[in-house]
């Protein structure tokens, strides 16, 4: 009996053994990891780890990056669930920084592909967008996506190889399909770490985009390398992963003026921010700044710490502030409504006339994209408001067919894609219309409708023709056409209007952030405002309030 219970103890601790040693090779086997460095500029800003799972009949690509360089959102995750025959199931992407949150989610049935994509308050949608059996995902700057593809190129017969994908390039834009060629043309050895590795290179193009180069190991056929010259973006494969390096807040070295980190409420709302004050007694006229659409901080990318640098140089108190539920802001922004961001400016004007170096009779408002509405109709209320001045001003939500064709005609879109973005305007409006609750579930992801509900109402042309003061107007020519048209649309509302102390400026060499892109590889990446758009603003501001103006050092 005791060498039975011997016989059987070893049994079991050999099957024990056998277990775990099938878990682990099949755990192995089923499941890659790869790590990436994203190199932009010459500067690496990030990384990038990806996960495939082999799981019953499903293959699921995970990856998690990290690039603290990027401005607003820092971090990402995304997943691409494909079944055994590589045919699109779901994907899903999730892009997020500090009270800053993007989704998209489309998912597959039966080759029709829906989706929807929400930033913050905002949200857009389209249902069964039909595509072929075996279509991919595919982005310019997403490895995850190179995996599955790569994977269904056939290396022993070489050359060029075409697959049908999808991308989603713009976060309420529907996804535009695309035809990806891939050619082997050489093989060379790519140093990866302290590693030489033997590669496949491969031609990358795409209909109406500059060519890319792909690298790939002739061992086990994984992905070594990206490059995308047009855009100065490398991706490349490492063996030693580490965390990304810090990032610096773009920031410079004052002179002249003081600046205070300051906090204000709103009601129970505790809304954090930047005033810049001169250094020399009295009070002095106040600029405040106000961002966009889309969740913001003070900074603003750069464009904000420019401006109140200079203008704080020359005599100005310049104030910013983050929005509810981003930076140190408290709240949720993807709950908010542009009634909300009126009162969080109001609160912002009323903080600022108890600070004993403002002059709260003296204000000009300087509102940027979406924030030209606001100062438009901060201006037509409030009597202490001086001026405005209204940079790269955007128009309503609601897009109609001329505007989408001028957008169309300056991306290069084809006549399929255009209608498919008319298609998914006209649903996503529909949807926004027809709801009832504040709150709606779309493919189970969570929509707020109210803002956009309420910029339905909204009359941006109505508002500016009750503009009284001064206006200054500043448009770059290399933004989007929807812009350049409608910066002339509203000097034109107020020469209707009667008010004849209205200019429309345009520079021709700049786009929406009327500045150059800097990555430095210290600093996150952010906009150095030119220096004519500053001394136009300056000059505006000094001709109102009559300020002398100060020598300034080369």
């Amino acid at each position: 009996m005791r060498k039975l219970y011997i016989i059987v103890s070893v049994l079991l601790v050999f099957s024990v053994i056998l277990f775990i040693s099938a878990f682990i090779y099949l755990d192995r086997e089923g499941r890659r990891i790869y790590h990436y460095i994203i190199n932009l500029d010459g500067y690496d800003i990030g990384g990038i780890r990806i996960d495939k799972f082999v799981t019953g009949d499903k293959l699921i690509y995970r990856s998690v990056s990290s690039i603290p360089f990027y401005p607003v959102l820092t971090d990402s995750k995304s997943k691409i669930v494909l079944d055994k025959g590589y045919n699109l199931e779901s994907y899903s992407k999730d892009n997020f920084g500090k009270g800053v949150n993007q989704r998209v989610y489309m998912e597959n049935t039966e080759n029709s592909i829906s989706f929807v994509a929400t930033f913050q308050s905002e949200f857009a949608l389209l249902n069964n967008i039909p595509i072929r059996k075996g279509t991919f995902i595919f982005e310019e700057d997403a490895p995850i996506t190179y995996l599955p593809i790569i994977e269904n190129y056939d290396f022993r017969r070489g050359r060029a190889q075409g697959f049908n994908a999808i991308s989603h390039f713009a976060t309420f834009l529907p996804p535009m399909k695309r035809y990806v060629t891939l050619t082997s043309v050489r093989d060379e050895y790519l140093k990866v770490d302290s590693r030489k590795i033997k590669t496949e290179c491969l031609l990358l193009k795409i209909k109406n985009y500059p060519q890319g180069m792909v690298w790939v190991s002739k061992s086990d056929r994984s992905l070594i390398a990206v490059e995308m010259p047009n855009r100065l973006l490398k991706i490349r494969r490492t063996f030693l992963p580490k965390g990304a390096s810090a990032a610096l807040e773009h920031q410079i070295q004052e002179e002249g003026y003081v600046t205070k980190d300051v906090n204000f409420k709103n009601k129970n709302i505790k809304l954090a921010g930047t005033l810049t004050v001169p250094k020399k007694d009295g009070k002095f006229p106040l600029v405040l700044l106000i961002w966009g659409s889309g969740a913001q901080d003070r900074r603003y990318q750069g464009l904000f710490t420019d401006i109140a640098d200079y203008l704080s140089k020359s005599g100005y108190c310049v104030f910013s502030f983050d929005k509810r539920g981003v930076g140190s802001s408290e709240g949720d922004f993807s709950g908010t409504t542009d009634g909300d961001e009126m009162e969080d400016l109001n609160a912002a004007l009323e903080f600022l006339a108890t600070q004993i170096q403002v002059d709260p009779e003296n204000a000009i408002i300087i509102g940027h994209s979406k924030g030209a509405f606001y100062a438009s109709l901060v201006a037509s209320q409030k009597d202490t408001v001086r001026g405005i001045i209204l940079m790269a001003p955007s128009g309503p939500i609601e897009r109609d067919a001329e505007n989408l064709k001028a957008m169309a005609s300056q991306l290069k879109w084809s006549e399929d894609y255009l209608k498919l973005t008319m298609k998914s305007n006209l649903e996503t409006m529909n949807r926004v219309k027809a709801a009832k609750n504040n709150w709606a579930s779309i493919l189970g992801k969570r929509c707020y409708v109210k803002r956009m509900k309420e910029e339905l109402d909204e009359k941006p042309m109505d508002v500016i023709k009750e503009v009284k003061v001064p206006v200054l107007i500043l448009q770059g020519k290399e933004d989007e056409p929807l812009r350049v048209e409608y910066a002339a649309l509203l000097d034109k509302g107020l020469e209707e209007s009667g008010n004849l102390n209205h200019t429309l400026t345009y520079f021709g060499y700049l786009d929406h952030y009327f500045g150059k892109r800097v990555n430095d590889g210290v600093q996150k990446i952010h906009y150095e405002v030119d220096s004519e758009v500053l001394g136009t603003i300056k000059s505006w501001l000094d001709s109102r309030f009559a300020i002398q103006d100060v020598p300034r050092e080369k």
